[in-house]
């Protein structure tokens, strides 16, 4: 893998608690250095927010990954996240020669 997205629900909590076992299984498979980003999708269902700002910021800090609110339904921001993605790997693999 060259980068990771991982993309939680922001109208399920669960999913949100998943990207901790993703991150832990990335690791796991020796992926420590790879970049990736952290996604809520949905954004536009505002009403059936559970994920708050404050807390996608936390998680974002906890494991090095800029984050980004995006809608797959309207498109909103998904094309600035793979943009900042295909930066992100690009950057890692120029670094690394």
């Amino acid at each position: 893998a060259d980068g990771i997205l991982l993309v939680y629900d922001m109208t399920r909590s669960s999913t949100f608690s998943n990207v901790n076992n993703w991150q832990s299984s990335a690791l796991k498979y020796g992926l420590s250095g790879i970049p990736r980003i952290l996604i809520g999708n949905k954004v536009d269902l505002k009403d059936e927010r559970k994920i708050i700002r404050p807390m996608a910021e936390h998680l974002s800090e906890k494991i090095h990954a800029p984050d980004f609110e995006t809608s797959a339904l309207t498109g909103e921001k998904v094309k600035m996240v793979f943009q900042k993605i295909a930066e992100l790997v690009y950057k890692s693999k120029v670094d690394h020669k």
